[in-house]
């Protein structure tokens, strides 16, 4: 009896059941994942013990109201989410229909680092869909980890066992001023006009925190006045001549050079961000599209930066 047979010869393991586990990964919880259905709830609860029956283990314990995923859980629902993916790329490939890519990153990374590449991608890719997802870090190295999403742009210092990331940009910073309040700014007397210049930036996190404290440190004047949930909304106060805005220097894509000026902050120098293109390995295998699409979005970003 070869291995699929002895797998097969008990009842309980079903694409069906391996689908609305993964549901209920994904949704955390019964309730949600059957959008309140009490048939629906009832079905799924069933399938996971019949699932707990074939493989000999629990797969899921009581967390509050909740349930949440033990590691087998998780394990088996990152290996029934990687075969369920290559089987629909599977039916796509057949059927000449696009395969879809996912790829998430910070807002303003994908508004000034891939966006603006969108036609290179596309001319790389022809016969893949992307889909853009705006999420953090944390959320997007989860999403790696359980094979929720395919690629992700990340700080390289929140790379983990099991994914593997390819250096992509070092990312530093700038003050971007308003041509209306650059009349006579020069590098030379940047630091005394900073004193009465009105700035926005990010509203909080390491960055801020970075620069504040580099600031300080240099004894160079801030006068921050617009705090931002993002770096894209600290740009559109630029856009619109209002102030001035420390923002990653890619942020230069979104601006007029006749209307909008770049300048080095030399307390800031030290500081950058290194980006890095990351995937799960395992996803890699069951889908073959996934390293071409990681040399095209490096080739396409390292063409224009």
């Amino acid at each position: 009896m070869s291995k699929i047979d002895q797998l097969l010869s008990v009842g309980g393991l079903s694409l069906d059941r391996l689908r609305n586990f993964c549901l209920i990964a994904d949704a955390g919880s019964l309730t949600k994942a059957a959008d309140g259905d009490p048939g629906r709830m009832a079905l799924y609860s069933r399938q996971i013990k019949e699932l707990e029956t074939f493989f000999g283990c629990e797969l899921k314990r009581r967390f509050g109201k909740g349930i949440a995923l033990t590691d087998a859980g998780r394990d088996l629902a990152r290996l029934a989410r990687a075969h369920l993916i290559g089987l629909d790329d599977f039916k796509r490939t057949v059927h000449a229909q696009p395969q879809r890519i996912s790829i998430a990153a910070g807002n303003s990374v994908l508004e000034w680092l891939l966006l603006p590449h969108l036609a290179t991608l596309r001319a790389r890719l022809p016969d893949t869909a992307l889909d853009f997802y705006s999420q953090r870090t944390a959320d997007i190295v989860g999403g790696l980890r359980d094979l929720t999403l395919d690629l992700g742009i990340v700080r390289a210092s929140a790379v983990a066992t099991p994914l593997k990331a390819r250096p992509l940009l070092d990312v530093r910073s700038a003050l971007f001023v308003p041509a209306k309040l650059a009349t006579g700014l020069t590098t030379a007397n940047l630091r005394t006009r900073l004193a009465d210049m009105p700035i926005a930036t990010s509203l909080g996190g390491d960055f801020r925190e970075n620069l504040e404290a580099s600031a300080a440190k240099a004894r160079w004047p801030l006068r921050i006045t617009v705090s931002c949930a993002s770096f894209t909304q600290a740009a559109r106060a630029v856009a619109c001549g209002a102030c001035a805005a420390v923002l990653p220097r890619m942020a230069a894509s979104d601006f007029d050079p006749a209307e909008v000026r770049e300048f080095p902050l030399p307390f800031l120098k030290s500081y950058v961000r290194k980006l890095c293109l990351a995937w799960n390995p395992r996803l890699a295998e069951v889908r073959p599209l996934l390293i071409p699409a990681v040399e095209a979005i490096l080739m396409a970003v390292r063409e224009k930066h």
